[in-house]
């Protein structure tokens, strides 16, 4: 599934590849009011029934394995912006959300397009279909974290691990969202989650280095090190922002063998805004 615009998919896709007539990021997710805020692109958690019939439409079924790839790089992104979010929604936001929908066989292209493009492999303008089929969910629930057990969680009600997905100035405080985020002015309050025990930014996540424009993920043994202080057996709550960078996350613990890990889905664009939940600031957590 090519997960970017319809116009970058006219212009050459990996071959076989088909299109969701929108970006990944829109089809899976919804304008959801939220409180103090107003209306907000976002993870939609009741639209299960909803996306059976579009995902049926579009021919994807649970019996088959299903590729997302994108583009990592943003046409016109700052150097640093690009890695800061603007990739992680378009392709592991629909990895994260297949995944709560009951789907065994989810996977993502390492280093998307650019990536396959760079190794001297072609691509296809030809326009590809597959036959609708009945899409019936299996939803897993606990892939997905709520705010009720994010608030036992810190105030250490429950055995479970809650990790901040944020930038350092986001998880210190100083910012309460991304700099330059389009949300900016939308929160009232910086700061983290009590008894966050771990913060690891997802951009930590990337090999930067060695192919700016079509970064993949950086060596899995690098990857154990960011999460070594964690306990795999444990239940894993990731949050972020917006839900998105926390996709990426995810699918990082996923990749690395933790049994129960799960987003936050309201993340700090609630709890922030909610000041009857707890916060704090200033000294950073254990970052890994």
């Amino acid at each position: 599934v090519d997960c970017r615009p319809k116009d970058l998919y006219n212009e050459g896709h990996i071959p076989t590849a088909v299109h969701l007539g929108e970006t990944c990021n829109d089809f899976f997710r919804d304008d959801l009011e939220i409180k103090g805020i107003g209306s907000l692109k976002e993870l939609a958690m009741g639209r299960v029934e909803e996306l059976e019939k579009k995902l049926g439409q579009a021919g994807i079924s649970l019996d088959r394995t299903l590729i997302f790839y994108d583009q990592r790089e943003e046409p016109g992104a700052t150097e640093r912006g690009r890695y800061y979010g603007i990739f992680a929604g378009y392709v592991f936001v629909p990895f994260w959300y297949m995944e709560y929908m009951g789907h065994k066989d989810v996977r993502v292209l390492d280093g998307g397009i650019g990536a396959w493009t760079a190794e001297g492999r072609s691509l296809e303008q030809k326009t590809n279909k597959l036959q609708p089929t009945q899409f019936k969910a299996n939803v897993m629930k606990s892939r997905l974290a709520t705010t009720e057990e994010v608030l036992k969680i810190a105030k250490k009600e429950v055995d479970a691990q809650l990790v901040d997905s944020r930038t350092i100035d986001e998880h210190l405080g100083n910012s309460p969202t991304p700099k330059g985020h389009f949300l900016a002015d939308k929160i009232r309050r910086g700061g983290r989650i009590p008894n966050t025990v771990l913060n690891v930014p997802h951009y930590f996540q990337l090999n930067v280095k060695d192919n700016p424009d079509a970064p993949k993920l950086r060596q899995v043994y690098q990857l154990h090190r960011l999460y070594q202080s964690l306990d795999k057996n444990k239940r894993t709550v990731l949050y972020c922002y917006i839900a998105n960078r926390i996709s990426f996350s995810y699918f990082v613990l996923r990749l690395l063998g933790f049994n129960d890990p799960a987003i936050y889905h309201d993340s700090w664009i609630v709890w922030g805004n909610d000041e009857s939940l707890p916060i704090e600031a200033g000294k950073k957590v254990r970052e890994f």
